[in-house]
Parts: C-alpha cells; structure tokens; sequence
C-alpha cells in the first residue's frame, strides 16, 4: 500500500531566542463626567487614531459625578504610590472636564459650591501620583447649557458661566492648558465678550439655533459639538504642548520596514 505525501504544511517553530521585557504603552487618560464617558465613539475615538501606536487613550469618564467625585476616583484608579514601572504604564496626559454636574442649582443633589469645586480641581491637579508620572494636565471648562433644551431647572446658562469662568481662572493661576470649551462654545452660538443683554442659552434670550445644533439635550454634546472640541483640544496641544503632539513621540513597536530592515 502507498502513501501519498502530505499536503499540509507544517508551522514555522517559535522563536527560541528570549524576547525582551514586554512593552507597555503610555496612557492618555480622559477624566470626566458623563460628556466624557460617551465620547468613545466620537472624540475618544478620534482622539485614540491621532495617537494610534503612541498613546492609549483611556476614557476615564463618569456619568453623573462631580469634580468631588472625580478626585476620589482618581485616588483608586491611579493610587498616591503609583510609579511607572514594567508592568503599570505611565500616564503621559490626563483630562480633568468636570463641572457640568457641580453647576447644578443649589439644593440639587449634585450641586458641588463653587468654592468646593475648585478645592476639588486643585486636589485632582496636585494629587501626588500624577507628579511621580510627571503627568500633563489639560484642564477643560464645563460647556455653556441650553435652558430651551434642558426643560427643567436644575441648570442654568448663568449659573454654569460661574463655573465656567472659575475653572478658567484656575488654569491660568496654574499655568495649565486650558481648554475654554464653554468660551469656544459660546463663541460658535455668536456670544461675543462683553455683550450686553441676556445671556445665550438662557431662556431670558432667545433660542439659538447653534447653540442647539451642538447639544444633544441641553447639556450633552452631539457629534458637530465633540468634532469642535476635538479640533479645539489639539490646537491646545499643538500650541501649549507640542512635544506631545504624535509626530513628536516614538512609536512603541517598530514600523514593519524597520522590522524588516527595509530602508525608507
């Protein structure tokens, strides 16, 4: 009896050389509220492509939490003794966007003091293991509030410009980055500073078409409202911190023609 040779083919063997250490990819974290936790398809994605092999980009958000509740977060997440090492990666950029849910109107349960919510800021922006990951921070005020669209009471546009404006004076008394996302906002609606009259977004002016065209609901975004925060945070980065912009940071693997040892 004959046998046919076999067709198959078999599989190259491992390499037998000893690799070395696994690598690990710097964090970009994204800490926030709500606005933040459903961005992943929208601003977090794109965020992730433009440091596609360089960073990756966390989202970190929390529906419905406070600047307070974010700092007791970030204290589990990223303990006072964290350390970048082999296996806890480093976190090269952090987020902080909060203040959406502190500006709710007093006796609402959310409603963080303005004088609190700075604290709160503060204590995010010096926490202790963000220092040992010689952490950038980029601070981004809460956004403006469409009365029209939001129906209920429990935020209003003047109320969030107070907050708005502290973490705006925050970020220059530290010297952050600051993204003025309600300003850049606002802006886009035909708010300019020092106008007169009531303040867009407010039910006391009139209903503005743009303003609605960027909220979903009054206080979430929709996709053209985190394009432009999209667009407006990198203009941040390129400008504030251009060593972090991607061209300015190794890819953590190799190109394949490095690999393969092809000349470009």
């Amino acid at each position: 009896m004959s046998h046919s040779p076999s067709n198959s083919t078999s599989t190259p063997p491992l390499p037998t050389t000893s690799l070395p250490h696994p690598k690990i990819y710097p964090q970009f974290v994204l800490l926030g509220d709500s606005i933040t936790q459903i961005s992943s398809l929208t601003f977090a994605a794109r965020l992730s492509e433009w440091y596609s092999r360089r960073l990756d980009v966390i989202n970190r958000g929390f529906s419905g939490y406070t600047s307070r509740m974010g700092l007791e977060v970030l204290q589990q997440f990223l303990p006072a003794d964290s350390a970048p090492s082999t296996t806890t990666p480093p976190v090269k950029l952090l987020t902080v966007f909060f203040g959406a849910n502190d500006a709710c109107v007093p006796g609402h349960p959310q409603h963080v003091p303005l004088d609190t919510y700075i604290a709160s800021l503060r204590g995010i922006i010096n926490h202790p293991a963000l220092k040992t990951h010689d952490t950038k921070v980029i601070l981004i005020t809460p956004p403006p509030v469409d009365e029209y669209q939001l129906g209920g009471g429990d935020r209003t546009a003047a109320h969030t410009a107070k907050y708005a404006r502290a973490a705006r004076e925050l970020g220059e008394e530290l010297h952050l980055p600051t993204l003025d996302l309600w300003t850049t906002f606002m802006r886009k609606a035909g708010w300019t500073e020092g106008s007169s009259g009531a303040l867009t977004g407010s039910k006391d002016a009139p209903r503005n078409e743009v303003l609605g065209k960027l909220l979903v609901d009054g206080l979430h975004f929709t996709d053209e409202g985190y394009h432009l925060m999209y667009d407006e945070l990198l203009d941040v980065i390129m400008h504030k911190l251009p060593d972090f912009i991607p061209e300015k940071l190794p890819m953590i693997f190799p190109d394949w023609k490095d690999k393969l040892g092809i000349e470009a």
